[in-house]
C-alpha cells in the first residue's frame, strides 16, 4: 500500500484538473500517468483482497482517520485522480468493512472476489442501460434470465425478467409485479410470509402502498419451520372477509441464524 502511495507521489500530478479549453472533456489530459494510478490501483484492490485473511475481521477505525474522514471541509475545487486515490488507500481502504474477511460472520453479506473486482470495472466502463437498444449487455440479460428459467423450471412462453442490484430491490419488484396482476380483481390484497420473513419484505410493502396490515405473518416452531395449519386457517379467515391473496413469501430458516 505504502509502495502505491509513493508511486502516486512521485507521478507529480497536477494537483488541479486539466481541461483542455480548446476541447472540454472528462478525459484525462495525461493518459500516461492516469494509466499507471489506474493500474497500482487495481493492484492496491487486489492486494486488499488476497492480504484480508491476515487482518484482524473487525479493526478499529484509528482516531486520526475518522477525524479525516469526518472532518473533510467541503471543496470548492476538483481535486486531481493521483490525490483522492492517495486518499482513499490512506483512509478508506484499510479502514472498510470486513465483510470480506473469510472470517466474518456478522451478517448475510457476500465475500469480495477477484471476478467482482473486474465485472464492477468493465460494467463502470460500458456504463450501459440495459431498458432499450440492441447491444451486448442486453443480450447478456436476456441469457442470464434463460438461465434461471431453466434452472427453476419455469414455462418458457410466459416467462420474463430483468437484473436488479440485490435481494431487497427485487422484493419491491417482485411485489409490484403481483399487486398490478392482482389488483384487477381485487382491491383488498393480503400476502402471507413467515415471521422470521426479511425485514426488506415489510419495507416493499411499505412503499408499494400496501401498507403493513397487508403482510400476514404465519408463525413457526422451534426449528423455524412453518406451523403448516396456521396458514390454511388464516386463509379460511381472509376470503371470507372478501380479500384476495396474491402473494406468498418463502425463506429458509431466520435471517439471524446460520442456515
Amino acid at each position: 500500500m505504502f509502495n502505491f502511495i509513493n508511486t502516486i507521489a512521485e507521478l507529480q500530478l497536477s494537483s488541479s484538473p486539466q481541461v483542455s479549453q480548446e476541447k472540454p472533456s472528462l478525459h484525462p489530459v495525461d493518459w500516461v500517468s492516469a494509466r499507471c494510478v489506474a493500474h497500482q490501483m487495481l493492484d492496491a484492490s487486489l492486494d486488499h483482497i488476497q492480504s484480508i485473511g491476515d487482518r484482524p475481521v473487525w479493526p478499529p477505525i484509528p482516531d486520526d482517520v475518522r477525524a479525516a474522514l469526518e472532518n473533510e471541509p467541503l471543496p470548492e475545487q476538483g481535486r486531481s485522480l493521483s490525490d483522492v486515490c492517495r486518499d482513499v488507500s490512506t483512509y478508506v481502504i484499510p479502514c472498510a468493512s470486513t465483510n470480506i474477511h473469510p472470517r466474518f460472520f456478522g451478517w448475510v453479506i457476500s465475500a469480495g472476489t477477484l471476478g467482482g473486482v473486474l465485472a464492477d470495472m468493465i460494467a463502470a466502463t460500458l456504463n450501459t442501460n440495459t431498458g432499450g437498444g440492441a447491444h451486448s449487455a442486453s443480450l447478456v440479460e436476456r441469457t442470464v434470465v434463460e438461465w434461471m428459467r431453466q434452472l427453476f423450471g419455469f414455462p418458457e412462453a410466459r416467462t420474463g425478467g430483468i437484473l436488479v442490484s440485490g435481494t431487497s430491490m427485487a422484493t419491491v419488484i417482485r411485489r409490484a409485479t403481483a399487486r398490478r396482476w392482482a389488483l384487477a380483481n381485487s382491491p383488498q390484497l393480503v400476502a402471507y410470509a413467515l415471521t422470521e420473513v426479511h425485514g426488506c419484505v415489510a419495507k416493499a410493502f411499505a412503499l408499494l402502498a400496501l401498507g403493513s396490515k397487508a403482510l400476514h405473518l404465519v408463525p413457526v416452531d422451534d426449528n423455524f419451520r412453518i406451523k403448516v395449519d396456521e396458514p390454511r386457517m388464516i386463509i379460511r379467515s381472509d376470503c371470507g372477509k372478501g380479500r384476495t391473496l396474491f402473494c406468498i413469501i418463502g425463506n429458509a430458516g431466520k435471517c439471524s441464524v446460520e442456515v
